[in-house]
């Protein structure tokens, strides 16, 4: 959103400041808008049932740590530790089949939703799936640990054992777990290089060399000093912002395919050479040469393109590809990502989450660089009012074009009194409604009515999607900060479908990150790409979704592996699950 088109003396002051020294934010608020007076009677809004909140067993403060600012697990008398800068922006999720018994199960981390920010505890939790669809909490199994708040979660199986490992990221720690299975874990980061004692955000598994192991990259935010105290323009504690304290440099960790498991490659890589704010990461071939390259949203500061050079290194070129800022070279407040082919061209294109008052971006791939087009696409005038932290794009109602969703809540307080805030009205301030667009042809546009996403005001940050109940469609899973998470099944898709998950023969026939997968029928093709990272400190389910529409019946399924090799199915009906194996099929016609 240029500056120009967007009125108002507070808001102007937000766009100032973006994420940055916190301030007032006068941005419109649609869930406490109060409508002008009328002599009619305004029209009701119609519900419609697009998504059934499934239930989920309560969220307890985990036994083995505490959050950073309290010296117990028992809420603090005072307020000292309400201000922490960690505490806005921490809460991730994902969605895995830990236990390979083909249900997916939820990993939750972050802080405890409660009233007042000081009173949160640690929230390391791991829900299992239950033949019946509920869920069983099994974190005093898994007993995870963490020094700090944490923020997010990374899930990739980095031994080749079939089993899916787990990356921890958060403020002052960064923690390896290695599946035992069961979900009995290891922490193994005693012996890898992970523990930096920096702010890591967003993590992302990924084969950047092409040797059959995945490696790991994790985003670290800014140096933060928790001594630093800020304010809003009114002169009220308030959160702190990126910009008050010193960017920060990303990390590469290479994984050698034997324990300790991971080396440091981050400055041979090249990846130390630039410094930024990162929060979120997606790990994708951007200019369709066979090898990952890696996209980082900066907050406040110009996004990363990391291109690979086929030799262990990389070359930032996000200005060079039309990625670093918004159309007008103004740098965003970049919050989450998602990946997906908007346009049928066969190649990734990006969309990522900006601050209020500044559009989310929608990046299209035109033969390796990119170009924004926000407004084209109707996202400017949807996105401009929120904060988006966690994002997906999938075909929710399976009718052949990629929706979107993303998950909202301030890092600043929006009120216009200035009372301070008491326990009953603290996330007031900080709550959102939440963003669905239904994708068509050249655009996105908001659906009717309102339904159980859309109408979620929450302050929310983690967003992890994936087919949980195994019915055929997308569903969510969203963490936030005042109140529980939210598990959404989807209940909106009417069309047919098929789900592909590209295996690896070699590697434990683990899920084969990095690889596209194309289909095609009557002579078109589409293409998914399974990446490392997304959304923002979330992982999504490893399966590639594609919705058919009318179409009953798919000619034929291409893969190009993350060693750049190619390789032809033959076509099955619709509205199945994949399971397909590298070197099971036919080499592709060169």
């Amino acid at each position: 959103m240029k500056l120009q088109q967007i009125t108002g003396l507070l808001l102007a002051i937000s766009l100032l400041y973006g994420c940055r020294p916190a301030t007032d934010n006068s941005s419109p608020d649609p869930s406490a808008a109060t409508p002008p007076p009328t002599a009619k009677t305004p029209p009701t809004v119609t519900r419609q049932h697009r998504f059934q909140r499934i239930a989920l067993p309560p969220e307890i403060q985990s036994t083995s740590s505490t959050p950073a600012g309290n010296n117990s697990t028992q809420p603090p008398k005072h307020d000292s530790s309400r201000w922490l800068f960690p505490r806005i922006m921490a809460g991730g999720c994902g969605i895995a089949d830990l236990n390979q018994d083909h249900l997916p199960d939820l990993v939750l981390i972050g802080l405890t939703a409660t009233e007042l920010p000081e009173h949160a505890t640690s929230l390391l939790q791991i829900r299992q799936q239950q033949p019946d669809g509920s869920f069983q909490d099994v974190s005093q199994t898994a007993q995870l640990a963490f020094t700090g708040i944490p923020g997010g979660i990374a899930i990739g199986d980095f031994d080749n054992d079939g089993l899916s490992d787990l990356c921890l990221t958060g403020f002052s720690d960064c923690r390896l777990y290695r599946n035992l299975g069961n979900f009995h874990f290891a922490d193994v980061t005693a012996a890898t290089p992970l523990r930096t004692g920096r702010w890591s955000t967003s993590a992302a598994f990924l084969d950047f060399d092409r040797d059959g192991h995945l490696d790991l990259f994790v985003t670290n935010y800014v140096d933060y000093d928790p001594t630093h105290h800020c304010q809003d323009a009114a002169g009220r504690r308030d959160f702190c912002s990126p910009s008050v304290f010193p960017r920060t440099t990303d990390r590469l960790f290479r994984n050698t395919g034997t324990a300790p498991w991971f080396e440091d490659v981050s400055a041979t890589s090249g990846i130390t050479r630039r410094r930024g704010a990162g929060l979120g990461v997606a790990a994708a071939d951007c200019n369709d040469d066979g090898w990952i390259d890696i996209f980082v949203a900066n907050d406040g500061h110009p996004n990363f393109l990391w291109i690979n050079q086929q030799n262990g290194t990389f070359e930032e070129e996000a200005v060079l590809r039309g990625v670093a800022a918004d159309a007008a070279g103004q740098s965003q407040g970049s919050m989450g990502v998602a990946v997906a082919d908007l346009d049928g061209n066969l190649l990734p294109d990006l969309v990522v989450t900006n601050l209020d008052g500044e559009s989310n971006s929608v990046c299209l791939n035109q033969a390796g660089s990119f170009q924004e087009l926000s407004s084209a696409w109707q996202m400017d005038s949807s996105s401009w009012p929120f904060t988006g932290f966690g994002t997906a794009l999938a075909d929710l109602n399976h009718d052949g074009y990629t929706d979107f969703v993303a998950v909202h809540g301030r890092v600043r307080r929006q009120t216009a009194s200035l009372k301070a805030p008491t326990a009953e009205t603290f996330w007031d301030g900080y709550r959102e409604q939440q963003l669905l667009l239904l994708g068509h042809n050249d655009h996105f546009e908001k659906p009717d009515g309102v339904d159980e996403f859309s109408s979620l005001v929450a302050v929310a940050r983690g967003l992890a999607s994936g087919d949980v109940d195994n019915d055929g469609d997308i569903d969510l899973l969203i963490t936030c900060l005042d109140q529980p998470s939210v598990l959404l099944k989807n209940e909106m898709s009417s069309g047919h479908w098929l789900s592909i998950q590209p295996q690896l023969a070699t590697a434990g026939q683990r899920a084969a990150t990095g690889a596209t997968v194309t289909i095609t029928t009557n002579g078109q093709s589409r293409t998914a790409f399974l990446i490392g990272g997304g959304s923002y400190q979330s992982t999504c389910i490893q399966n590639l979704h594609f919705g058919l529409g009318k179409l009953q019946q798919v000619d034929q399924i291409t893969i190009r592996w993350p060693d750049g090799m190619e390789e032809v199915f033959p076509g099955c009906p619709a509205d199945q699950r994949l399971s397909l194996l590298q070197g099971t099929g036919s080499p592709a016609a060169k």
